[in-house]
């Protein structure tokens, strides 16, 4: 582990205070396949509130600007909840990364969600990873809770379709951040691989840029 990961570490679990009750992940580990249940996000019941909790256990690992304006290659104009910059950088294949995440309520998004409201929310996600932000150019965006409230496990987690849809939003750059037990806030891309966790600090992160890219992906 990168000596200032090991820092943040032991920063964030001396102030660390649970979002639903959940155990610390800087305690005993779990281990599988607990440590792939999600945990709701249920006691949130309105987006502010959820990005208050959220973003209070995120200010040790990161540097967080909010409300942050960008435009669309169409036009118009954007404005993302909060943009993370990594406080141990370093530590990251792309030392000047930049993660957007939006947030939204579990109700009715999560629990109780309509397609439109799922898709919207989705589509919301794709246009924000296209959109030029001010200071920082286009970004990875973390979808916060994740949508789909799936289970995560290797192999067994996620069907096919669910697989499909995951490595869609990837290509796009687009992800989920989500809680799960033991392990805790997580940022996943392409299905279950962990950008970054609180348990275990940056991890796909060494290995990816995490830059935009349009045209051939493959």
């Amino acid at each position: 582990m990168h000596e200032r990961t090991a820092l943040l570490l032991r920063e964030a679990a001396g102030l660390f205070k649970p979002l639903a009750n959940e155990p610390s992940p800087f305690g005993p580990s779990p281990g599988y396949p607990t440590a792939s249940e999600q945990v709701p996000l249920a006691r949130f019941h309105d987006e502010a509130t959820l990005t208050e909790g959220v973003l209070r256990r995120l200010e040790p690992w990161f540097h967080i600007e909010r409300e942050v304006s960008g435009k669309h290659p169409t036009g118009r104009p954007c404005r993302i909840d909060a943009v993370l910059r990594p406080r141990d950088a370093p530590a990251w294949k792309n030392p000047d990364v930049a993660l957007g995440i939006e947030f939204k309520s579990w109700y009715p998004h999560v629990i109780n969600a309509s397609r439109k409201d799922t898709t919207g929310w989705v589509a919301q996600a794709i246009d924000y990873s296209m959109t030029d932000w001010a200071g920082y150019g286009r970004l990875p965006i973390f979808m916060c809770p994740d949508p789909f409230m799936r289970s995560r496990e290797v192999p067994t987690g996620v069907d096919s379709i669910g697989q499909f849809v995951d490595g869609l939003l990837g290509k796009f750059n687009v992800g989920y951040m989500a809680l799960f037990n033991g392990v805790g806030l997580t940022m996943l891309m392409h299905g279950y691989n962990t950008v970054w966790s609180e348990r275990y600090g940056v991890s796909h992160g060494k290995k990816w840029t995490l830059r935009s890219r349009t045209g051939n992906r493959s």
